[in-house]
């Protein structure tokens, strides 16, 4: 008979699959759309939002790897970093997209302290937790600090794309930019939220870890409408691109030669 871990365990899988399948899909897409565009920007955002579901399938096959192995530590180091260098960029996009150039709360003062704690933080908290055993306060405090550190500074990162946002005239880069937040707050929960379950017994652990795994699809949900958003999806065809219009963002140059 299955125990309660083994059928937790079991439940696992499809979020695996599903995931991994709708980040193909938004990576699939993000790169046709990123090769048919035109205006920088918004070839830039498909572009970073192709190469991030990449380093995400990636992420979630390693961080799946039994703790004893540094390449699933080192796989949450650069996912975070990876999202918060995609979340810089795209805040510069709205920031030079308004009128006034703002910065939202402050990001354009706050970025390089934020790069130099938050990699500090990640580093100090994973090697407590690589070098620590797990009863130990030092690998809870390891945890705290490297989930907490990471979560803390993409939440805010998340909170900045908001605000920025709501400045920006261009809508399609509008929506990018929020489902690009949503997608945002889905790592932070994914990061965060199995935290409160470590304390208790390995099949209580077990459910936290697959609460926090359901995130992870609906992040990759998001991804992909924040790329779609980018240009219509009848538009993104290789014979596609007559006369759009010029505050649109899914400028497409027809190709020479097409009939």
């Amino acid at each position: 008979m299955l125990s309660d871990t083994d059928i937790l365990n079991a439940a696992w899988i499809p979020v695996y699959l599903l995931s991994i399948g709708i980040f193909l899909f938004a990576s699939y897409r993000a790169f046709t759309i990123g090769r048919v565009l035109v205006r920088g920007a918004y070839r830039s955002r498909a572009l970073w939002t192709g190469g991030t579901t990449i380093a995400l399938i990636l992420f979630t096959t390693a961080s799946n790897l039994p703790a004893s192995d540094p390449l699933g530590g080192v796989s949450f180091v650069l996912i975070f970093v990876i999202l918060f260098a995609f979340v810089d960029s795209s805040i510069k996009v709205t920031q030079e997209a308004d009128f006034f150039h703002r910065s939202p709360l402050g990001w354009q003062r706050a970025r390089k302290p934020s790069y130099v704690i938050l990699v500090g933080s990640l580093l100090g908290g994973g090697s407590a937790l690589l070098l620590e055993p797990s009863t130990s306060i030092l690998f809870l405090a390891g945890i705290l600090l490297f989930f907490g550190a990471g979560g803390g500074f993409l939440s805010y990162s998340a909170a900045a794309l908001v605000v920025g946002a709501r400045r920006t005239p261009d809508r399609s880069m509008r929506r990018f930019v929020r489902m690009l937040g949503l997608a945002i707050v889905c790592m932070v929960l994914f990061f965060t939220v199995w935290i409160p379950f470590a304390p208790f017994s390995l099949t209580v652990q077990d459910l936290g870890s697959l609460i926090s795994d359901l995130f992870v699809p609906a992040a990759a949900y998001f991804l992909y409408l924040a790329v779609m958003s980018l240009s219509p999806l009848g538009r993104v065809e290789e014979e596609v691109g007559a006369n759009p219009l010029p505050h649109e963002s899914g400028v497409i140059s027809k190709p020479k030669g097409s009939s």
